[in-house]
This record gives C-alpha cells, structure tokens and sequence, in this order.
C-alpha cells in the first residue's frame, strides 16, 4: 500500500503526514492464513521478549542484502521530495536520528551523536541543549557541529529569506529564535516566545552536514537564500556517498534502484555492524521477495503489504524465519474537500455511512491476521488511557445503507434509476485513488467500496496511484476519495495540526481545530495534549473527513541465519531501528 510518514518534530512530511498516536504495546506472533499457517516461525520470542527476539551471537563478516518495496524518489532527508518513508528508509543506515524507540514504545536517544539526552533549560522560552559526543563525526573526520543545526534550521524554516522557495519536510525551523553554543559545548536551540512543544525532546534538528553543503559549492549557504535552496536541492538529488552518521556509509546507490553500505569506521553508538556490506535493494512486491528469500538472493524483507499466500510458501521452507503482527501503519478512507460533491457533508457522511469498516478490514487483513479489528480512534489504540470511542455513534463505517440513504434524502439528494443526484440534479460520481501495483489488500478495499458506494447510486471511477508517487498526489490533491496509510509512532503532540490543520492533505478546515493546533503549540503537558488532540480527531469524525480502518498486518521474513532482525511498530522505521546490530549467527559460538 502507498504508504506516508509525517515529518513532526522536524523529521518527516509536514504538509501530508502527521505522527499519529501514543500507543500501547499489542504484541502477537501467530495469525491466520490459509490453512491454519503458523505466522510467527522463529519469531516466537518476540510475544515474551520484544526488544531481544531472534537475537543471538554474530559472526564477523558477511554481505546481508535487504529488499526494500518502496521506490524513493530523492536521496535528501531535509525537503518534501525526500520525506517519503521510502526514502527514509534507504537513509536509515547512515542519518542522524536523535532518538528512536523500541518495542515497549521507551525512548533510545542515539549514542552515536550525542552523549545524553536533550535538556530542557526553561521553559519561557522554551530552550533546549543538545549534547553532543566529542568524537561525533560525519565519517570523513569532520565533527558533527553547530553549523548543521542551523543549516537545518534554514532549510525548515519555512521563510524564503532563509531558504528560496523550499518546500521543507517539517516546519521544525519556523518556530526556532536563535541556535548558539552554549559554555558547556552544548548546542542550545531557544524557540519563538510563546511557541512550546510536550515533545520537545524528540524534534529532529540536523539532516545533512553544512560543510559539505559548502563542498558541494554552496559556499554562501548562511546568507544567500537561493544558494540554501540550491544546497537542499543537492542532498535531495545526489546520493550520500560523502558523509555519514550512522553505524554505516554509503558507497554505491542508483536512484529507486539499491544503496550499498559498508561499516562506518567512525562510529562510536553502541549499534556497531559485523558485516562486511548491507545492500538495500529495491524489489517490488511480497511475492518477488518470497522467491528471491527462497532462492538465496536476498537475506530478508520487511514489506509493506503482502499475499496471505505467500504465508503458506514461508512455512514450507524450514531454513525461512517469518513473523505477522500489526505494526507502524495504519490505513484510511479519506475525502477531498476540493471536490465539488465531497464538498458537501452529507453525501460525506452517507459515503462512509456506507460502507462497512469491519467487513473491510475482516476481507481485506483477515487472512493475513485473524484478529485485526476498525479503529475506533484515530490516534490511540484500545488500551491506550487515552483512548476514547470516536466512531461507533456517529455511524460511520457502520454499512448501514438505509441510514446513508436516509442522509441524502434529508438533504435534497434522489435518484433517477440507480444513480444519485444532487439537490441540482447533478449526477453523483467520484475517482478513486489507491496503490494497487505489488499490492493484496488494496483491491479487496478498493472493490468493497465500489460495490458499497453503487449500492448508494454513486459512480466511482478507479484510478490506482503509480509506485512511489503517493506524496506527489497528496499534494496535488489529484482525488476524491483516497485509501493509504500513515505511519504512526509514539508521539502524537502535533498530529492536530498535521492531520487536520489548515495545510492538511483533505482541504479540511476548521477554526476549531485551528484553534487547538495553536494551543498545541503553547503546552508542555502531555495529557492537556492527548486531550486536545482526541478533541480535534472528533471534530474531523463529525465532519466527515476520513473513515479509519485498521493497524496494518505486517510481515518480517529472514534467513534462518541472519540474527537481531525484529519488527518494531513504535517506529516508522519498523525493523530498521536497530540495523547496526543486524548481522548472520556465529554457530561456533556456544
């Protein structure tokens, strides 16, 4: 499935995607496909022992290749082009992550870098000191240093004086005063006055290193706007083939083809490889990958989306190891309010009236994982002491065709024959958007709604979103009713301006929410946040501007042999989070 990831706290899209949600842990290794096939074979440890599962002794050496399903289409982690997971992805070996977290959704700030984590110095206004490791480097000798926080500070900043007609992944920059050293060495970033985050400890603050912005021959990156541009355009079309940091360096990569990584010499995180190499290797599809994990030509997968067939294929081969659970990402049904029909709440709220959630979710994610359940809030799941029931009064994703027939007639709407008819007799229909290419669940989803939203009278025209181009028609708005999935994590203090704020993806507006994404920005309580934030999801409920309907099942599968590999849905990253400790089993060791 297309899949998007939202830049909060300066690491993902901001325009598109949103963080969603502080999660309870929902572990489990067995689900159903057909026959009964068992989806957690050799990854039973990870229902008892999340965060050490499939662990064991690595032997020195060895070239691990990885596939990888999305096709990224830049290489820069710093504007919109490069915000895709995919791209992400494909960066993870060698990024400077300030954080992340495990699998008991705790916090990890990244050894590599900094040598503790983020300090809140006070509070008006917020300031905040990063600590940064004296032998942190970007793997060519030169320190990790000030001028990187402030080259990215420009280019999310958001303002053309700073960075020329950028479009940036966040908007991390637009809120920060001054960056300065502080006596102590420490990088100390102080926002606008008034402006505070409850998650201020987990902004992304650096993408890429300035002093080779310059060497790249952007020079006057500090005080020329177009020459920044420039600078952020470069990261995003050149590979990384001059800088790390992380536990790997990049020494050979194809644009949506592969990356190839040797160890960085120059690390110093607790994540240190025994591998010779890691090569990423784009292969689109579960099914390709199977065959190709089979054949022996790849060491292990992590798609996006799969066949409940191919579970059956992994249980028959007994030197495969393979585990299925619901993880990062979460799939919706979302309208365009530029939609001159969808523009109308009615026939909104009759169209996800219509169809039915649970019936969706059972058809599509039953098979690959018995107990997938529709969401019932879009931020927290059950379990979750935030959690609250947005969704079963206001009857959506109920499939009560009479009660979304009994909307339209309320408000004007008829039929001629079998065909809806707006109140100026207009006829009734809608394009609709969604990956199917390498894809199992989508056209199940896809083929529901246009049989559910024909028994309403209204036409639906299909017109599936190419590889990669997922972000490129969310910005465009190139749709009217559209099915993917955000990317979710542990952090969720943004997500009202992210999902419903006044740059949203939908063409959502609402004062209301407008209202609470500034006072988002004014809070440091983290339950005053939660409480705002399910306020704003509500709001988007009663007007009808998606239909969530479930955490997606994901699958991991490996060579038997390749150890320390485990999925992770507390990050957009999945099994990436700990890709410096991936490595093959020393069976010398006892």
């Amino acid at each position: 499935m297309p899949e998007s990831k939202a830049p909060t706290r300066g690491v993902l899209i901001r325009p598109f995607a949103a963080v969603a949600a502080a999660l309870t842990l929902v572990l489990a290794a067995c689900g159903g496909g057909e026959e009964g096939a068992d989806t957690g074979v050799g990854f039973e440890d990870c229902v008892t022992e999340p965060t050490r599962c499939n662990s064991g002794p690595r032997a020195e050496g060895g070239d691990l290749v990885w596939a990888v399903d999305g096709q990224w289409e830049a290489w820069g982690q710093a504007d919109i082009y490069g915000s895709s997971l995919a791209t992400s992805i494909i960066n993870q070996p060698l990024r400077p992550s300030v954080f992340s977290f495990d699998q008991n959704g705790e916090i990890h700030y990244n050894d590599g870098i900094y040598a503790e984590g983020p300090e809140l110095l006070a509070e008006a206004p917020l300031t905040v000191a990063y600590h940064l490791k004296d032998d942190a480097t970007w793997g060519e000798g030169t320190p990790i240093g000030i001028d990187d926080f402030v080259w990215h500070w420009k280019a999310t900043s958001t303002d053309d004086a700073q960075c020329a007609a950028c479009v940036p992944a966040s908007s991390w920059g637009s809120n920060v005063e001054t960056i300065e050293e502080g006596e102590d060495g420490s990088i100390v970033v102080t926002y606008k006055e008034g402006y505070l985050d409850a998650e201020w400890y987990a902004a992304g603050v650096i993408t890429h290193p300035a002093h080779i912005a310059e060497a790249r021959g952007y020079p006057n990156w500090r005080t020329d706007a177009e020459e920044m541009a420039a600078s952020v355009r470069d990261f995003s079309e050149n590979p990384p083939l001059d800088y790390s940091a992380g536990p790997f360096k990049m020494v050979e990569g194809v644009l949506g083809d592969y990356a190839k990584y040797v160890p960085n010499e120059e690390w110093t995180g607790s994540q240190q490889s025994t591998l010779d190499s890691l090569t990423l290797k784009y292969i689109q599809g579960a099914d390709a990958m199977v065959t190709e994990l089979r054949q022996g030509t790849i060491d292990g997968a992590a798609p996006s989306s799969f066949d409940p067939e191919v579970l059956n294929q992994l249980a028959s081969e007994s030197d495969i190891k393979f585990s299925v659970a619901p993880q990062s990402g979460w799939s919706h049904i979302d309208a365009n309010f530029d939609n001159p029909f969808l523009a109308e709440e009615p026939l909104r709220r009759a169209v996800f009236t219509a169809l039915d959630a649970q019936e969706i979710v059972d058809r599509a994610y039953g098979n690959a994982y018995a107990d997938s359940e529709a969401m019932k809030n879009l931020l927290f799941r059950p379990g979750s002491e935030y959690f609250t029931d947005q969704i079963t009064e206001s009857g959506l994703g109920s499939g009560d065709l009479d009660a979304a027939r009994g909307i339209l007639e309320e408000a004007g709407y008829t039929w001629e024959g079998e065909q809806l008819l707006t109140p100026a007799g207009e006829a009734v229909s809608l394009r609709y958007r969604t990956g199917i290419e390498g894809n199992a669940f989508t056209p199940i989803i896809q083929d529901l709604v246009i049989t559910y939203l024909a028994d309403l009278g209204v036409e639906v025209v299909t017109d599936p979103i190419p590889a990669g181009g997922l972000n490129t028609v969310l910005e465009e708005r190139d749709w009217d009713l559209i099915q993917f999935s955000w990317i979710e994590t542990p952090l969720f203090a943004s997500s009202a301006a992210d999902y419903w704020g006044e740059e949203g993806h939908t063409g959502f507006q609402n004062d209301e929410v407008d209202q609470i994404a500034a006072e988002l920005a004014t809070t440091l309580d983290r339950d005053r946040a939660a409480e705002l934030n399910n306020r704003a999801g509500q709001i988007s409920i009663d007007q009808s501007v998606q239909l969530p309907l479930a955490w997606v099942p994901a699958l991991v599968m490996v060579n038997e042999d390749v150890v320390n590999v485990r999925d992770n849905w507390a990050t957009t990253m999945r099994v990436f989070s700990n890709v410096g400790e991936w490595g093959y089993l020393d069976k010398n060791e006892d």
